[in-house]
């Protein structure tokens, strides 16, 4: 068998010829051959070579090139003594020629992990600080703002004016450390004025929140004093209603003044802002006039309706009826406020427009422009009352129908409508001595404030509203169904409506005072009436819960239904009501003192019902002691109480207590005559029969 071929070359050089191909048997060995190397790469021979040496001599430019061994093209290390001391080959080898080597050793050497931060400059350590001072400064900022009323989010910000000083005084004393690190650095002229500015301007507003006035002055006089500031001479606003609040009233004006004077023509809202602070200030020290003519300017140049109702007050004060009549109409020159109305519904099924209706009516946007609707409605209302003499409110000829007539064509007439309501309500409330007679005017003016404006769903569901309530205090109670009724119709979530209505049916259910044959029939009516009257007003606390006045309403009715269950869910709606009473009286029929007042008349009732479902008496002692004794008929009704338990010395304590407060109680003076000597029994007896001359 034979083994594959192979080529050697001949080592006698390149001019020999190539070894032919030979057939090598299996038994010679297989790796022979393998030591031979190329003619072109063989350099044994080099060193006998002259021409090669010659060739080497030239290239080293002069220099003698040592002996080569081998094909390592490395140099020998040599031995040098330096010093006394020898070093053999422990330094890097030098190169050849004379090209510089790029610096790779074989000792080890210690390189830089890619851990090791490179040391920030002096640039970067500037740019740092600025950001945090500019964090500081805005979370102050932060913590000073007050919540936006038309902000929905539900981020809910902190209020901590305290925090907030402590930002801003943080803030600059790191500007101040900034300030020399640059001068440090050589710097100086590249410190960013803004922020310094920034600074201060917010540390001098929060010392002013934290009613610091001396410091907040101080900070700001450091900037309107500084050259290099050229807006800061409006910071002088900002000095001057400190100045106001601290009751120095000169430095104020002249403060605002020097404002006005180094204010640009061309910010013409800064300017009549300016104004508009001077002219409070006059009023302040009592200068009308010159405030007049200050508030005149600004309706001339920019008028708005908070200056316009300012104008009018002080023409007011002034007695000059037609300045504040002039006035009045400059207000109505002045361009309304654009609202969103609400949007059309043609179709109440589609769902894609009820919600797009409801989005748009609850955005941000949309009620911004509503407040800023009411309030301008609010200073025409304000206005006009100023104007209006009291003695003349209830005069329908004069007094505040002028106003009205010049309310009329004014943004639909709305603003004119709600005056009229406001002044049938006022004249009301103002009279000595209500009669029916005044009762009837203030019912039909609000009637043609409700026919007047059939448009207007709202308005007039508000003017029904108005009139249901007053037709029920004047004992019309169809009137005030009917009223109620419509008003509910234009309005369907109006609580109070719905109220009215349901107290009035109630009330044309009850049986005649005189009674008479029919008395008994009048009365199975009445109690039907009255659980019908607590479907309805169920259903008004169902549209407002906090509405203290319904469920007060409720629980009456569900009481006078004379069934055990109603009984019994009436003393539930009277404990919730007590309960809800005492968190505060919030609400539109609880708030303030009616919380107190509805509480106590739950309390009356709980003992009310205690005394008539319950024979032990001490659960209604309980509720009555609960009330106290500010009030005459829960200290007689106490006092009746521990009579019938058998406790004379308890209910003669109560009975001279309602005498003491109350003389002309005669269930009171009654008793104590039973109780008292013959004597004393004659004169209580003697002041009973001068109180009801008539009662035999």
């Amino acid at each position: 068998m034979l083994s594959s071929r192979y080529y050697s070359a001949s080592r006698l050089g390149t001019d020999a010829k190539p070894r032919t191909a030979m057939i090598v048997d299996d038994d010679d060995e297989l790796y022979t051959g393998f030591n031979e190397v190329a003619p072109a790469l063989d350099t044994r021979n080099l060193r006998e070579d002259q021409a090669f040496q010659e060739t080497l001599k030239t290239a080293g430019i002069g220099r003698k090139v040592p002996s080569r061994m081998g094909t390592g093209m490395f140099r020998v290390g040599t031995v040098s003594m330096r010093g006394g001391s020898s070093r053999a080959g422990t330094a890097a080898a030098r190169p050849v020629t004379a090209v510089r080597a790029a610096g790779y050793t074989s000792a080890a050497r210690d390189t830089p992990s890619r851990e090791d931060k490179k040391e920030d400059s002096v640039e970067e350590r500037i740019k740092q600080v600025e950001s945090k001072i500019m964090a500081l400064v805005e979370e102050s900022c932060m913590l000073s703002a007050r919540p936006d009323p038309d902000d929905d989010s539900n981020t809910k910000r902190d209020f901590d004016l305290g925090q907030a000083l402590a930002k801003a005084q943080e803030a600059s004393t790191l500007e101040r450390q900034l300030i020399r690190m640059q001068e440090q650095a050589n710097l100086g002229d590249t410190h960013n004025l803004d922020l310094t500015f920034a600074v201060l301007c917010n540390l001098a507003g929060q010392y002013a929140i934290n009613e610091m006035y001396t410091e907040a002055l101080n900070t700001y006089q450091l900037l309107t004093r500084n050259k290099l500031f050229p807006h800061a001479n409006r910071l002088k606003v900002n000095m001057g209603n400190i100045y106001f609040k601290m009751g120095e009233h000169p430095k104020a004006l002249k403060l605002y003044r020097m404002a006005l004077d180094q204010t640009p023509t061309a910010e013409k809202d800064l300017r009549m802002k300016v104004m508009h602070n001077i002219g409070l200030l006059l009023v302040r020290m009592g200068k009308f006039r010159d405030a007049v003519t200050n508030f005149q300017h600004i309706m001339h140049e920019q008028g708005d309706f908070q200056t316009g109702l300012h104008l009018v007050l002080c023409s007011a004060a002034l007695n000059d009826a037609e300045g504040g009549k002039a006035a009045f109409h400059a207000m109505l020159d002045v361009e309304p406020p654009n609202y969103h109305q609400d949007i059309t519904v043609d179709d109440e099924n589609d769902a894609y427009e009820c919600v797009l209706r409801d989005v748009v009516h609850g955005d941000r946007l949309s009620r911004w422009s509503r407040r800023a609707a009411a309030d301008a409605e609010r200073s025409l209302a304000l206005a006009a009352a100023a104007l209006v003499r009291p003695a003349c409110r209830d005069d329908e000829s004069g007094g505040m129908s002028w106003c009205v007539e010049a309310l009329r064509g004014y943004s639909g007439g709305g603003a004119g409508a709600r005056l009229e309501l406001g002044g049938a309500l006022a004249a009301l409330r103002a009279a000595r001595a209500p009669s029916a007679a005044a009762g009837l005017r203030v019912l039909q003016r609000l009637k043609a404030v409700a026919r007047a404006h059939p448009n207007d769903r709202v308005l007039r569901a508000e003017a029904n509203a108005d009139a249901a309530f007053v037709a029920y205090a004047l004992g019309n109670w169809s009137d005030a169904r009917a009223l109620g009724e419509a008003a509910s119709r234009d309005d369907p979530y109006s609580c109070a409506a719905r109220v009215t209505a349901a107290l009035a049916a109630a009330q044309a259910a009850m049986p005649p005072a005189g009674g008479g044959p029919g008395a008994a029939r009048a009365g199975g009516g009445a109690a039907q009436a009255w659980a019908h009257a607590a479907q309805e007003l169920a259903a008004a606390t169902h549209l407002d819960p906090a509405d203290l006045i319904a469920m007060h309403d409720l629980a009456l009715a569900l009481e006078k239904s004379d069934t055990e269950e109603s009984q019994s869910a009436a003393e539930a709606r009277w404990s919730r009501l007590r309960s809800a009473g005492a968190g505060g009286g919030g609400g539109a029929g609880g708030a303030g003192a009616a919380g107190g007042c509805l509480r106590s008349l739950a309390a009356a009732a709980l003992a009310r019902l205690a005394r008539a479902r319950s024979a032990d008496p001490a659960a209604a002692d309980h509720w009555y002691s609960m009330i106290g004794n500010w009030d005459v008929g829960v200290t007689c009704a106490l006092a009746e109480l521990h009579s019938e338990m058998g406790d004379t010395q308890t209910a003669k304590h109560h009975y001279q207590d309602v005498e003491a407060v109350w003389p002309c109680e005669v269930s009171a003076l009654a008793w104590l005559a039973a109780a008292a000597t013959p004597e004393r029994a004659l004169a209580y007896y003697a002041r009973a029969a001068r109180l009801q001359p008539t009662n035999t």
